[in-house]
């Protein structure tokens, strides 16, 4: 299968409402791979100001903003579902930034890997990894949906003055 340009999969709605079930969030939301608004759409709905930013054009939202060029942080909270062949520098960038809170969509299998242990989990651990009971359907931005997921997904969420071992749970 051949990768989506900038890796776009849309979210389902369904996998934020499930986040949103389990952690609340500052008033003001940052979500700087908005795409088409997948989750941002979500949040707002849950009464959430959210800045939505890409750095690709979907018709959402402003474009041409790489948030791994960001200087400042847009929000104290951040909610993405980050291209995940730069997952890895979304959330160190995160924590450079200062934003407080911030939760990641990602592969469950993103927990594996010694570097990635050592490098992130062991100086930066999650607080809590919201695991689906269910695997979540998603598709490449622009397909329609066929058939079901394949791929175990999860909420990496952490928060800045959290130090410990993370919190699993299932959603």
């Amino acid at each position: 299968m051949t990768r989506q340009k900038d890796d776009w999969y849309p979210t389902p709605h369904t996998a934020i409402k499930s986040l949103l079930d389990v952690e609340v969030f500052d008033p003001v939301i940052w979500e700087p791979a908005a795409g088409d608004g997948a989750i941002s759409k979500v949040l707002e709905l849950a009464c959430y100001q959210v800045i939505s930013q890409d750095l690709n054009d979907y018709g959402y939202c402003a474009s041409g903003l790489d948030f791994l060029m960001a200087t400042d942080r847009e929000a104290d909270c951040l909610v993405t579902n980050p291209p995940y062949k730069l997952a890895q520098q979304f959330i160190e960038h995160a924590i450079g930034l200062g934003v407080k809170k911030h939760a990641w969509l990602l592969r469950l299998s993103f927990l594996e890997g010694r570097g990635r242990f050592l490098e992130l989990f062991d100086n930066y651990p999650p607080s809590r990894i919201h695991v689906f009971s269910r695997r979540l359907t998603i598709w490449k931005g622009g397909e329609e949906p066929a058939g079901t997921g394949t791929t175990a997904y999860a909420w990496f969420v952490w928060n800045s003055n959290y130090n410990g071992v993370p919190q699993l749970g299932w959603i």
